[in-house]
């Protein structure tokens, strides 16, 4: 009570305010002068002092309300995450980059488009540069009171797909004029963010709550696998096992739904002959030259034949489809050689153990569920997509992030960055968006 109605308290607490820029913090700030100067209070009326005597004593101790402001300016001072920015300009670099001299080559089919890929590749890069810069300044404390509607929006676009969706190499795209977007791909990123919100302090001791949460994870994968997005399903089982984990699920809880995600991603896989023979046809390709292991021996003469240096241009037309897409790893390793791809998989090894770095530091539970959801579906979709080009994984579609060809994940993928970024600005928040 006497924080509440004391202005000498009130005042100095504004004084420190005052010093610092960064206004978010302020009503954190606040709470937390608010509880310190209360403590030493009580401590100085404990002692016999008059309730005067004892907040003079508490402000003098806390320290020069100018001095105090501007040290908690300094940490609070908003910074960009250097690393994860520079290693993401580097990566959609090297995709431009590559995607140029694809063009030069004349390695696209559709080259008589009437824009070419590398303007295209641009303007997506443009845009999605415009997606982090925006959701960098924008407080992603915002998202968590909205995780239900985003879930319930994106199984209801799902829903929808499925019947109005068009067939794009045998999966259903959104199409809106000349602009389409794969829906099923971009819905990890959306069910990452809804699941943190929703898993927040989750309650694991009550047992009814299990099933209701296998449903909340089992739906959006049976939408998924409906729009023969096995890829897809594949990054969201993991990142719905990382949210469990993270989100404090016990043995017991971890295990079961562990087991019905993994189930019903296998379930289709085991029951469908062709599915299982293009997904083991890495382990012996030159047994099916003639089928599913052309395109695996094709991607494995491309890296066997890239040399340390590369090959620069020589790589003949149509030589392997989608170069720009799913297998723009193989191609970057040769035309610029083992070391280039050597140091491009080092630098996404970086990229990924940052962003976990940036998961541990983070003081709020919801913050450090969406960046786990993001590092869960950036490393299956880095590291999936080089191991399948070195031909140590099946032959899914999973582009390499930031760099292979896309306009909607792209745009998606920036999207996660910017939320990333969100959080690391401020990371040394611990409690949710607090009103007024």
């Amino acid at each position: 009570m006497v924080i509440k109605q004391n202005d000498r308290i009130l005042a100095y607490i504004n004084d420190v305010c005052s010093q610092i820029k960064f206004r978010e913090v302020h009503k954190e700030i606040q709470l937390e002068l608010k509880s310190h100067l209360q403590e030493i209070v009580e401590e100085y009326l404990s002692e016999g002092f008059s309730e005067d005597e004892a907040v003079g004593k508490a402000i003098a101790q806390m320290g020069s309300a100018e001095i105090v402001g501007r040290q908690l300016d300094k940490v609070h001072k908003p910074k960009p995450e250097w690393t994860v920015l520079t290693l993401s300009l580097l990566f959609a670099g090297l995709g431009l980059l590559s995607i140029y001299f694809m063009e030069k080559q004349g390695l696209f089919a559709s080259a008589s488009a009437s824009i070419p890929m590398f303007t295209r590749s641009i303007a997506v890069i443009i845009i999605g540069a415009v997606v982090v810069t925006g959701l960098y300044l924008f407080d992603y404390r915002k998202l968590e009171p909205f995780s239900k509607h985003i879930y319930l929006g994106t199984v209801f676009a799902l829903t929808v797909l499925l019947f109005v969706g068009q067939p794009v190499i045998g999966k259903p795209y959104f199409s809106v004029g000349f602009f389409s977007f794969d829906m099923a791909g971009i819905s990890t990123i959306l069910f990452s963010i809804a699941l943190a919100g929703i898993l927040n302090k989750w309650d694991w001791n009550n047992s009814e709550k299990l099933a209701q949460l296998a449903l909340l994870c089992l739906v959006p994968l049976i939408l998924i696998l409906a729009s023969h997005s096995l890829a897809t399903g594949v990054i969201y089982c993991i990142t719905c096992i990382a949210l469990v984990i993270v989100s404090g699920a016990g043995p017991r809880d971890f295990l079961i739904l562990t087991g019905l995600v993994s189930g019903m991603i296998l379930l289709p896989i085991i029951n469908d002959p062709y599915r299982l023979n293009r997904l083991t046809a890495f382990i012996h390709p030159e047994k099916d030259l003639s089928g599913m292991g052309w395109l695996g021996a094709q991607l494995s003469k491309l890296i066997d034949n890239s040399g340390l240096y590369g090959q620069g241009l020589a790589l003949k037309p149509e030589y392997v489809p989608g170069l720009h897409t799913d297998f723009i790893f193989s191609y970057i390793t040769f035309a610029f050689g083992w070391i280039a791809g050597g140091v491009l998989a080092v630098l996404v090894a970086v990229f990924i153990i940052r962003i976990m770095l940036i998961a541990t530091a983070v003081k709020s539970s919801y913050a450090r569920l969406l960046v786990t959801g993001f590092v869960a579906i950036f490393a299956v979709q880095f590291l999936w997509n080089i191991l399948m080009n070195l031909g140590f994984a099946p032959l899914i579609g999973v582009g390499l992030p930031f760099v292979s060809y896309g306009g909607s994940q792209l745009i998606f993928n920036a999207a996660a960055l910017g939320i990333i970024f969100s959080v690391y600005r401020r990371r040394n928040l611990s409690g949710p968006l607090i009103d007024g």
